[in-house]
Formats: C-alpha cells, structure tokens, sequence
C-alpha cells in the first residue's frame, strides 16, 4: 500500500517557503515607517509646541484649513514670528506688546471683536488642544486669523 502523497512530501520533500502575501507586507512597511516617524516626533527639537497639541503622527488629515494650522504652528504673520526671519526689525505688534498668537486671540486692541477669554497659565495647553475642536471657536479663530493677514500692515508696524 501507498502512503498518500502529502504525507511523502512531508516525510521526504524539500521545504517549501511561502512568502507572505504583499498586504501583510505593506502593513509590516507602514507601522515601521509611523513608528520612526512618531519617535522622530518626539525627540525632535523643532514644532514644539505643535507637538503639545498633536503629539501623535498620523497619515489621516486632521481636517483643518489655513488658519487652524497657522494657529496650531504659532506660523503666520506674528511678528514674534516672522522676527525670527529679520523681517520686522522687532517682534512687538503696533500696540507695543509682543506680537505672538496668545496676544492677538486674547489680548490686542485691534483684534478685540475676536478675542478669546485668557486661559489659566496651567489650562493654556488644554485651551489650545480644544480650539480646534470646538466648532464655534474654530469659526471665530478663523474669522480672527483672515483679520490678521487681511490687515497685516495695521498689526504689523516695522520700524526700518
């Protein structure tokens, strides 16, 4: 009698490698790539402060338009940060404070209409993880932030 042929090849066939199907693969490649990305996230030096309110990397799009992100990154038309880039000769707005997001949402007399009540210095991060969240505040955050770029050169005033 005959041994069936699956239990030969068992017994006396050379091994038989089969590969991993490219799905799982591309699975494997991705969470390797977010996992460096994430760990280059937080070690990094730069966009700190985005980092404390988007600590985590992904490839989904947060749904946020311009002005959100120009919020979130504290990179638009504050003079405290274009001073970095020696484009105002200083960082202050032409109020005579320091031109950075917190002013221009809570404090500056030119963009009181839009102003948002000052958080707790212990609630700032909290403040700031919830704006975008909210929708009227995102409506009122991008209405202030059009405000900003539309009237640069009354909220801007370069001494050169």
């Amino acid at each position: 009698m005959r041994r069936p042929i699956t239990k030969e090849a068992i017994t006396k066939g050379d091994p038989f490698l089969l590969p991993k199907p490219l799905s799982y693969m591309k699975s494997e490649i991705k969470s390797a790539a977010l996992s460096i990305w994430q760990d280059n996230w937080d070690n990094g030096e730069t966009g700190r402060s985005t980092h404390d309110i988007v600590p985590r990397v992904s490839n989904k799009p947060v749904g946020w338009n311009r002005e959100e992100i120009m919020f979130v990154t504290g990179q638009g038309p504050f003079p405290s940060y274009l001073h970095r880039f020696n484009l105002p000769t200083h960082d202050n707005c032409s109020c005579g404070e320091k031109g950075d997001l917190m002013h221009y949402a809570t404090k500056c007399r030119f963009t009181l209409y839009w102003h948002f009540q000052t958080p707790a210095v212990s609630l700032k991060l909290q403040w700031l993880k919830n704006i975008p969240t909210n929708n009227l505040s995102r409506t009122r955050l991008r209405l202030l932030m059009r405000f900003i770029c539309d009237e640069n050169n009354l909220i801007v005033e370069d001494n050169n």
